[in-house]
């Protein structure tokens, strides 16, 4: 049985604060879109945005994608997407859940740990967007 992927992005260093709209993100990695580096330490993930938009009967319709930007070792980029993409596509990830970039080091009992992320020159979740619904 395939079982789907998914990508987990947090940008909250502090596990107690970690309850607030855009601190932590969970995207299908079905609905991965692409990536590009977004300045000399920095690259930017598009997804397929969790909030569907509804158009305007097709005058002017667009839908903006979701993002999460990343903040990498300055000159870096081509080898972190490079990676991303292996480790996307590689295995076995016996329960579909991939952690790519995890701010989080002061746990909730104020002990602390490393960062996680899943390639090397990754430094950060700069922001994690999701689009929201116009009405």
């Amino acid at each position: 049985m395939l079982q789907d992927k998914y990508l987990y992005f947090r940008n909250q260093a502090d596990e107690d604060d970690d309850d607030s709209s855009g601190d932590s993100a969970l995207f299908p990695l079905k609905n991965f879109m692409g990536m590009h580096p977004t300045g000399a330490s920095a690259i930017t993930l598009f997804f397929l945005p969790q909030i569907v938009q509804p158009h305007d009967a097709g005058n002017n319709a667009f839908t903006n994608n979701d993002s999460v930007v990343l903040a990498i070792t300055e000159g870096t980029a081509f080898e972190v997407m490079r990676d991303l993409v292996a480790a996307f596509n590689g295995g076995p990830h016996s329960d579909g859940f991939l952690v790519v970039a995890d701010d989080m080091a002061t746990l909730l009992d104020n002990t602390t740990r490393d960062a996680v992320y899943l390639v090397n020159n990754i430094t950060a979740v700069t922001t994690i967007t999701h689009q929201a619904a116009h009405s």
